[in-house]
């Protein structure tokens, strides 16, 4: 579940452009669901009992866009700013889930881009070799799952696993 743009709205290119609907209705699509799932999920999210070495883990997916450090281009006010939130909460469940001594590792997790209806108005921007197919993203991402660990737990990863700037 997420939002970029739809029929009627895109993202913006100047603060002319913000309408406070459209805005809004990004953060209920981008960033709540994250906080919702933790909330709800949060007491079975647990080790396996028949293995204590392994936890549990939480991730969601982020976007580059959300990075105040990494932002050169601004516009996407309504998209950046929820993909910015969504890194916070995940940087704060992160620090109150290790101060509950909770074995779960929590990441925010950049897919790239990938050839998707999402992606397909911005894909003649790109440079070769930048966008992906679903699958070759689905592949990256199930390998930065897999090898995430507690100590990576409150970060902000890329699908080839570079951490990204807050």
């Amino acid at each position: 579940m997420g939002i970029l743009h739809c029929k009627h709205h895109g993202p913006e290119k100047s603060i002319r452009q913000l309408d406070s609907d459209f805005f809004m209705d990004n953060i209920k699509r981008n960033t709540l669901p994250t906080l919702l799932l933790a909330k709800y999920f949060q007491d079975k999210l647990m080790p396996n009992s028949t293995n204590p070495q392994t936890y549990a883990k939480l991730v969601s997916l982020s976007a580059r866009v959300g990075s105040i450090g990494d932002n050169r281009l601004g516009g996407w006010y309504s998209y950046r700013a929820s993909k910015t939130a969504l890194n916070m909460a995940i940087k704060t469940l992160h620090l109150e889930w290790q101060r509950m001594n909770r074995d779960i590792a929590v990441m925010a997790l950049h897919p790239g881009t990938t050839d998707t209806e999402l992606s397909r108005p911005f894909q003649r921007n790109l440079p070769d070799g930048q966008l992906m197919s679903a699958e070759q993203g689905a592949e990256h991402l199930f390998t930065q799952i897999a090898n995430l660990t507690l100590e990576d737990s409150g970060s902000f990863m890329d699908f080839k696993g570079q951490p990204i700037p807050w």
